[in-house]
């Protein structure tokens, strides 16, 4: 009798996908990685999400004498991050038999595992940019100019500079058509001939500006923006303290003044404040460009339209955080948000816009559930650098085929939004 070797068929398969997903990956490269075991993979989220610890930061004192009789002792004041399974659900691709087998049998597995590895990463690395380019509160340039030469890199990597960025490792990424503009004056390449394919192909300059590597990628976020553009204000003092906001760096802020009842801001828009500067991170001093402060900017999470009286609720990614004393340890602002304040809406109205991405490596983080296996079939869970992904083979016993299936549910947690901008041109 022939011997039969179907029990190995999962572990060939998982071996050849594993190489094809790696070798397609870029953004999913740069940011943080971890796997999920405490959410409910059935549904697609649960009751406890994963959570880990924010850094506590501290607010030096001076004295003359030494004496700290009279000091203010600082509050060791700890956030969470929280992660958030993907909206949009599992990441599936369904394969029969036919193609498989044939595959198995003529050791052709890398060619049949390529295609379906590319289009799951993808799909995922397109999420992932979505969810950077709403989460990133920062924005280097203007939204109607374009990356036109290396300067307009370079300067997102002074903003990170000086607003006390982590000095770890720093992304850019820009689209295919930027490094077209960029081409003339390209000065370096800089690849690691051992890194993976499609990440050599994206890397175009190591080293730059304050940035490990440049890329481009042809999954960057595409939003286009609302009908607001002018003669907004905030219709409320929104909570300054650090407490508020330590465990989602989001705020909820109420906007007068927009058309009633159609008047729109879409998710991806940033909006600014003249009034207030970003301040470093550390030694909380205003961040100046050419003598002047810096704004903040904070980018819409979900789109949001106007009451009957002009009015919006927007929640927005980043958080002005101004406190006096050794209670200002995590300000991020010269002065806080007050009922009153302009809001200027970043870009034209009505505009699509793709813009580039800088983030330092610690902005975002990304995993996957483990995701357990499903009874009664041949099923195999592979968990690989921060992400988990089911395969599993079964069969349709009316249409009397085997067939395969592998799946993959995203997580995704913002570590500091103020760790990731926007990237445009220099107007």
């Amino acid at each position: 009798m022939a011997n039969n070797y179907t029990s190995n068929t999962n572990p060939k398969l998982a071996r050849a996908f594993i190489k094809a997903f790696e070798s397609e990956t870029v953004l999913m490269n740069t940011v943080s990685k971890q796997l999920v075991n405490d959410i409910d993979a059935s549904t697609g989220g649960g009751s406890t999400p994963v959570a880990m610890k924010r850094p506590a930061q501290y607010v030096p004192q001076r004295s003359a004498s030494g004496d700290f009789t009279s000091g203010d002792a600082n509050p060791v004041r700890t956030g969470k991050v929280f992660g958030e399974v993907s909206p949009n659900g599992f990441i599936t691709v369904f394969v029969e038999n036919t193609r498989v087998e044939e595959a198995l049998e003529a050791d052709q597995l890398d060619q049949l595992m390529k295609p379906i590895a590319e289009d799951m990463v993808t799909e995922c690395e397109s999420e992932l940019a979505a969810y950077m380019t709403r989460n990133a509160a920062l924005v280097s340039g203007s939204p109607d100019t374009a990356i036109s030469q290396w300067s307009d890199v370079a300067r997102a990597g002074a903003v990170f500079k000086e607003i006390g960025a982590p000095s770890g490792r720093r992304y850019a990424a820009i689209n295919s058509f930027d490094e077209v503009n960029l081409a003339d004056k390209q000065t370096q390449l800089g690849v690691n001939p051992e890194v993976n394919s499609a990440w050599a192909g994206a890397v175009i300059k190591s080293g730059f500006a304050g940035f490990d590597q440049v890329m481009t990628t042809n999954n960057l976020d595409e939003y286009t923006s609302g009908s607001e553009s002018a003669g907004l204000t905030l219709g409320a003092t929104p909570a300054a303290t650090y407490t508020a906001y330590k465990d989602s760096y989001r705020m909820t802020l109420t906007i007068t003044g927009a058309t009633a009842n159609t008047g729109t801001l879409k998710a991806g828009q940033q909006l600014q404040f003249a009034s207030s500067f970003l301040v470093n991170s550390r030694n909380r001093k205003i961040v100046r460009e050419s003598g002047a402060g810096i704004p903040i900017t904070l980018t819409v999470l979900a789109d949001a339209v106007a009451d009957g009286s002009g009015n919006m609720t927007v929640s927005v990614s980043g958080a002005a955080i101004n406190e006096a004393g050794v209670n200002g340890a995590f300000n991020t602002v010269s002065r806080a948000l007050t009922s009153g304040d302009a809001v200027t809406v970043l870009g034209t109205a009505d505009k699509s816009y793709r813009p580039g991405l800088a983030y330092c490596e610690g902005f975002v983080g990304m995993g996957s559930v483990v995701l357990p296996k499903l009874h009664s079939q041949d099923s195999m869970v592979i968990n690989n650098n921060g992400v988990s992904i089911r395969m599993t083979k079964g069969s349709d016993l009316v249409g009397n085929k085997n067939q395969y299936r592998f799946d993959l549910l995203p997580t995704f947690a913002v570590f500091n939004p103020f760790w990731g901008m926007q990237l445009h041109g220099k107007a």
